[in-house]
C-alpha cells in the first residue's frame, strides 16, 4: 500500500495530466490511506476471524456474479448484475445502487466517519432515518452524501429555512418516495415547530410503508409508488439561535449520531497525501497544532477562521505551489530535495498572514517558527507584480509602507 501511495503521489504532481484524472488519483489516495489505517488496526489487534466485530465493523463490498436476491437484504427485488454487488456493515446489508456519481471530491474517512456510517446503516436497515447533529463544520451533511456515494445512491440535499412550508415538504417526500433517492434536510430544526409536527406524520407514514414493504402509499391525498430504496436524513445544529425543538414523535423516527470533534490530523494527512506530499504524516502533525495555537492565542476577530475549511484551503494551495515548483525545477534540471516543509510554510504565510490584523502578525510568525524550527519563511519575489503595485501607488498618491506591501505579496 505504501508503495502504491508513493506512486500515486508522484503521478498526481504531473502538471500534464487533466483535472479529472488528477481527481481520480486524489480519490484513490484518500481510499488507500483509509485501507492502510484499517489494515494497521486489524493487525495490531490480531484479528483473524471474519466473524470478529472489528472486521464486521468495517464497510465491506462483496461481488458475486448472477447472485440471487438475498432474503436478508431489504429493498426492491433486482435481477442480473444489479444483485452482484452487495455492501455490508455489521449486520446490515444493501444492494449497491449503481447510481452515476461522476468523480466528486471524496470525504476523508476518520474514526468519527466510521461510527456515523455504522449508525446510519443500522438506521437504514431498521427502515428509520438518520440524524447527525453537532456544531458547524464537523461534516454532518458531507458524511450523509459520502455514505450515499458508497452505496451508489442518489442523494439530494435541501437547506431548510423559514420559507419551507408543509406543501413544499410534501412535494419533496412524494418525489423521494417515487424515485428511491435519499433526502438530506440540512439544519432541519430551522423549520417552524408547527411544520415539524405535520412533517413527522408524513415521515412516519413513509417509514411504516417501508417496514411493511408496501408497493403503494397514500400521501397528501394521492396514491404514489413507494420505492424501497428511499431514505430521509436530517442534520441539526443544537443550541444555535433561531432553532426549534424537535417534537418527541419526530425524534423517535430518527437515530441520532453526535458529531463533535473531527480528527483534523488524519484529515490533514490524507489531504497532503492527495496533494502529492510524501512526508504527509510528519507535516500533518505540525500544521494541525499550528492552527489550534492560532485559534487559542491570536486575538478574537470576527473574520478569523482556523477551522477545517481554512486548513483545507491552505493544503490545496500548498499542492498547487508544489506542482508549480516541481515544474520550475524540472525546467532548471534541479531536484525537489527536502523542500516540502518550505512549501507548506510558504502556503501558510501567503494564506493566513493577509487575513490578520497588524498586532497578530508577529505572534503568528513566532508560532510558525516554534512549530517549524530552523526554517526561514520564503518570501515571494513577484517582481512584475511589485512594479505594477508601486506604479499604482504613485498614481493614486498612496504610501506603500513595508507592512502594507508585505500584506499585498
Amino acid at each position: 500500500l505504501n508503495a502504491s501511495l508513493d506512486w500515486l503521489a508522484d503521478r498526481i504532481l504531473d502538471s500534464a495530466i487533466e483535472a479529472t484524472l488528477r481527481r481520480k488519483y486524489e480519490n484513490l489516495i484518500t481510499e488507500m490511506v483509509h485501507q492502510r489505517n484499517v489494515v494497521r488496526r486489524l493487525r495490531s489487534k490480531q484479528i483473524a476471524s471474519p466473524q470478529d466485530f472489528e472486521w464486521l465493523y468495517e464497510m465491506r463490498f462483496y461481488w458475486q456474479k448472477d447472485k440471487k436476491n438475498s432474503p436478508r437484504i431489504t429493498g426492491n427485488p433486482r435481477e442480473g448484475i444489479l444483485t452482484s454487488l452487495t455492501v455490508e456493515m455489521a449486520n446490515a446489508a444493501f444492494y449497491y445502487g449503481f447510481e452515476y456519481l461522476g468523480v466528486p471530491d471524496r470525504l476523508v474517512q476518520t474514526p468519527l466517519t466510521d461510527r456515523c456510517y455504522l449508525s446510519l446503516t443500522q438506521a437504514l436497515d431498521a427502515r428509520m432515518g438518520g440524524s447527525p447533529f453537532g456544531p458547524a463544520g464537523t461534516g454532518k451533511t458531507e458524511t450523509v452524501k459520502a455514505l450515499g456515494g458508497q452505496l451508489g445512491r442518489f442523494v439530494l440535499v435541501f437547506c431548510c429555512d423559514e420559507n419551507f412550508d408543509f406543501q413544499a415538504m410534501s412535494r419533496i417526500f412524494v418525489g423521494l418516495c417515487q424515485c428511491g433517492a435519499w433526502g438530506c434536510f440540512d439544519e432541519f430544526n430551522r423549520l417552524e415547530e408547527r411544520i415539524l409536527s405535520a412533517v413527522s406524520q408524513q415521515i412516519q407514514l413513509i417509514q411504516m410503508g417501508l417496514k411493511a414493504e408496501a408497493k403503494k402509499l397514500e400521501l397528501i391525498g394521492r396514491e404514489i409508488t413507494l420505492n424501497a430504496d428511499a431514505g430521509a436524513f436530517i442534520t441539526m445544529n443544537p443550541g444555535y439561535a433561531g432553532r426549534s425543538n424537535l417534537p418527541d414523535n419526530l425524534k423517535q423516527l430518527f437515530r441520532g449520531i453526535a458529531m463533535i470533534v473531527p480528527d483534523r490530523e488524519l484529515i490533514a494527512q490524507v489531504m497532503l497525501y492527495a496533494q502529492g506530499f510524501k512526508s504527509a504524516e510528519a507535516l500533518a502533525a505540525k500544521i494541525v497544532p499550528f492552527f489550534r495555537l492560532c485559534k487559542e492565542q491570536l486575538s478574537a476577530q470576527s473574520h478569523y477562521d482556523f477551522g477545517l475549511r481554512a486548513l483545507k484551503s491552505v493544503l490545496v494551495r500548498a499542492g498547487n505551489m508544489k506542482r508549480q515548483l516541481l515544474q520550475q525545477l524540472k525546467e532548471e534540471g534541479a531536484d525537489m530535495g527536502h523542500q516540502e516543509q518550505s512549501v507548506i510554510i510558504k502556503a501558510i504565510d501567503e494564506s493566513v498572514t493577509p487575513k490578520l490584523v497588524a498586532q497578530d502578525i508577529p505572534l503568528m510568525l513566532s508560532l510558525l517558527t516554534d512549530v517549524f524550527p530552523e526554517t526561514t519563511i520564503p518570501r515571494t519575489e513577484a517582481g512584475d507584480l511589485r512594479k505594477v503595485f508601486m506604479r499604482l501607488c504613485r498614481e493614486r498618491h498612496l504610501v506603500p509602507s513595508d507592512a502594507w506591501s508585505a500584506k499585498a505579496f
